[in-house]
């Protein structure tokens, strides 16, 4: 290109105003529901009475006959959780201290639509009769399940703010031009949905029906938006 032509090119550039852009601000929630594909259940074994030992000793020995009954039942992933012993004063006269110590048993079963299995509620039926504490049952989502809903979240919150972005475009007399920023915040899954707190002992098998999870993503965009009088 000659310096003749290079000077027009760059008047020309200069010449041309440059088209003015509103930055479009937005934000959705996503939300989709999924079935959970996993029963669980929390119980927690317990014991209190004057004598750290012997309360450590008879956890420790439900904890083991639990964990025991709980493998045999095919399909079922047992674990524990922390492990606590402490002392306790009673509001007495005179006061009194006992000591209580307890640890967390946590079952997983895969499950459609996370109904358990009558092997597992009775398992817990069991559990309960040796004096575990039944907490929590009810269903929850694996890890590809989880993730699964969670880009179905994200994908309906994109949804939300093209519609979202169209419309204010729409409103100023615009059309919607680049994505510039683009921010995806999608939360965990909550964790098991609760269908009930036995603490009976010597009850019958629990039930349980849990409903579906619902999987939330936080997505926000700056969108430019662009006069429709520009080229």
């Amino acid at each position: 290109m000659s310096r003749t032509a290079s000077i027009a090119l760059l008047l020309a550039l200069a010449a041309s105003p440059a088209v003015a852009q509103t930055a479009l601000r937005i934000g959705a929630t996503g939300e989709a529901p999924a079935a959970p594909d996993e029963a669980v259940a929390a119980l927690t074994a317990q014991a209190t009475g004057p004598d750290a030992a012997s309360v450590q000793a008879k956890v420790n020995a439900m904890m083991a006959k639990a964990l025991a009954a709980s493998r045999v039942v095919p399909g079922v992933v047992a674990t524990t959780g922390s492990y606590d012993a402490e002392p306790q004063t009673l509001d007495t006269q005179p006061p009194k201290t006992v000591y209580q110590a307890s640890q967390p048993l946590n079952l997983v079963l895969p499950a459609k639509d996370g109904l358990p299995p009558a092997a597992f509620t009775d398992l817990l039926g069991r559990l309960q009769q040796q004096g575990l504490l039944l907490n929590d049952l009810g269903g929850d989502l694996s890890p590809q399940a989880r993730q699964a809903a969670q880009q179905q979240a994200v994908l309906a919150a994109l949804a939300q703010i093209q519609a979202q972005a169209a419309a204010v475009a729409a409103q100023l007399h615009e059309r919607m031009g680049d994505v510039k920023t683009l921010n995806v915040n999608a939360a965990p899954a909550p964790g098991p949905q609760p269908l009930m707190a036995m603490r009976a002992m010597a009850a019958p098998a629990p039930v349980s029906a849990p409903g579906n999870i619902s999987v939330t993503a936080d997505v926000t965009a700056e969108v430019e938006l662009t006069p429709l009088s520009a080229p």
